[in-house]
């Protein structure tokens, strides 16, 4: 089994414009919802594949149960913890249609009291079984601190599951601590974890080396447009994704993450897994909203994505 874990989800609004023009009146063109968050979109994605998952973390109000129905109508099976009086955050993403790239403004999202972590940690130990794959994705938010974090995942190590880590800052250093099967830093997420910038790519692998030292399995550095590199310590692997016209570009992080552990789960090689991952992101970032892509592209990108050792 799968378990999905987004400790602060969103509920996103596309907003489409021409082009945004600054010191004038900038007119939408459309508006839609859609699903926020990290690890939602890792459910999306295994479900869309038919890979069996429980998705799970800390909603608020309306805008909760708003995200939780369109995962559902898309087949994720959700069991958040749900925390009266408060809101789901909102996460503004403006797409611009002349130019590539989006704008993102996000809420920080409201503050979890004790007793509502103390509810969620008490259904990770009902729904997390020895050898599930359990995937944490972004951020913590207010009322939940890095002592907090560090106990959820020391209750997950406990269980016995196999930690999959996709955040930032303080959580990524905490997670390595843990020795994650799997990590995907950005390179910014990579230069705050060892503090300093790396001057080229293979400086860059120089590092993810010592980090797979450290006992974690699979380090995926993402390089957002570029590709990424992929390194665990039998052999590194540059990936460049093939050229497309980019929409929106919000999500394609998570839409690979989720591809990677369909793969994963599924016990394929390290090439087939990232090559899969690269093109459902791809795939992704071709789309308007903020949570689709398709698998049927995804099949054809599939050819396209260069991969060697280095």
């Amino acid at each position: 089994m799968i378990i999905t874990i987004t400790l602060n989800p969103s509920l996103d609004l596309n907003i489409y414009v021409d082009k945004l023009k600054k010191n004038q009146n900038n007119r939408t063109k459309n508006m839609k919802y859609d699903i926020g968050g990290k690890a939602t979109h890792v459910s999306l994605v295994l479900s869309a594949l038919g890979i069996e998952n429980i998705a799970t973390g800390i909603m608020g109000g309306n805008n909760g149960k708003k995200v939780v129905e369109m995962m559902e109508d898309r087949g994720v099976d959700c069991d958040f913890v749900f925390q009266e009086g408060d809101e789901t955050r909102v996460t503004y993403i403006v797409v611009q249609e002349e130019e590539e790239g989006t704008y993102m403004l996000t809420e920080p999202g409201f503050s979890i009291r004790p007793n509502t972590f103390k509810e969620l940690k008490q259904k990770i130990k009902r729904i997390v079984h020895k050898d599930d794959i359990v995937v944490i994705s972004g951020g913590i938010p207010p009322g939940i601190n890095i002592g907090n974090y560090s106990d959820l995942l020391n209750l997950i190590e406990e269980i016995g599951g196999r930690l999959i880590i996709d955040t930032s800052g303080k959580c990524l250093a905490e997670a390595v601590k843990h020795k994650p099967y799997l990590i995907k830093p950005n390179e910014v997420e990579l230069r705050e974890l060892i503090g300093y910038r790396p001057i080229d790519e293979k400086e860059c692998i120089e590092e993810l080396k010592k980090l797979n030292d450290k006992g974690i399995e699979i380090v995926a550095l993402s390089l957002g447009g570029k590709g990424s590199i992929v390194s665990t310590k039998e052999r590194t692997i540059r990936i460049i994704p093939p050229d497309i016209v980019q929409i929106n570009d919000t999500g394609c992080g998570d839409v690979f993450l989720g591809g990677a552990v369909s793969m994963l789960y599924q016990e394929k090689d390290l090439e087939e897994v990232f090559r899969f991952a690269t093109a459902i992101a791809t795939s992704k970032a071709t789309k308007k909203g903020t949570s689709d892509f398709s698998l049927e592209d995804a099949k054809k990108f599939m050819k396209e994505v260069i991969m060697y050792d280095v």
